[in-house]
């Protein structure tokens, strides 16, 4: 009896081995799609997300989702109280066709629209992979504002420390102007540098101008 436990253990360990290790699993996100989440690092960091650039993460669990459901809403301008099925609902018929304006469309006169462009990817890319994960938008729909985020970041900085330069004025902007900080920490020099340091660092290791973030041949 104890033998059967055991190989039928064995056999169970051994399935969970492969299905984590897969090739399914492990080409879901391709380089594309990996770099179009990247950016979101500091956010990620600053929540201590997990299971964000893990492409077997396909769903909040309930604790998170009750965590990050006010912060997302009001980051598109959404009321609180809002339904599951009102949010996909107002995302599914808006989110693709104007999410390029979210962060970007009440500027003050003083800010700079570059910095606040940085800010925007960061804070875009973050969201849209959260809206999937809440279950809010489409998976494909999803991945094409990524995939077109990351080509705007691309086409408008010329390398990840230019990108972080210019993210830390927009947050320091945005915050300046009394509007919600959803990084709740600050995000300076040091912070870019430990995420521009060698072999360690999220951002070091990706080339910034490889493949163009979004092709409409490969994914």
């Amino acid at each position: 009896m104890m033998t059967v436990i055991a190989v039928a253990f064995g056999a169970w360990l051994l399935w969970r081995y492969y299905r984590r290790q897969s090739p399914t699993s492990l080409v879901v996100f391709t380089p594309r799609k990996r770099w179009a989440l990247t950016l979101a690092q500091p956010m990620v960091d600053a929540t201590g997300m997990t299971g964000f650039f893990d492409p077997d993460t396909t769903h909040f669990m309930d604790q998170a989702k009750s965590t990050l459901r006010a912060p997302l809403l009001h980051q598109i301008g959404f009321r609180s109280n809002a339904t599951d099925e009102e949010v996909r609902e107002h995302l599914n018929n808006t989110l693709e066709r104007q999410w390029f304006r979210v962060d970007l469309h009440g500027l003050n006169a003083s800010d700079d629209p570059r910095a606040a462009m940085a800010f925007a990817c960061v804070r875009s890319a973050f969201f849209v992979r959260c809206a999937i994960l809440m279950g809010w938008i489409e998976v494909e729909s999803g991945w094409r504002i990524l995939l077109l985020n990351a080509q705007r970041a691309q086409d408008c900085f010329n390398d990840w420390e230019d990108f972080g330069k210019a993210f830390i004025l927009g947050r320091s902007q945005w915050v300046a102007a009394f509007r919600a900080d959803s990084l709740g920490q600050a995000f300076n020099e040091a912070s870019l540098g430990r995420l521009l340091t060698p072999g360690s660092g999220a951002w070091a290791g990706v080339a910034w101008q490889g493949l163009p973030a979004f092709s409409p041949v490969v994914d």
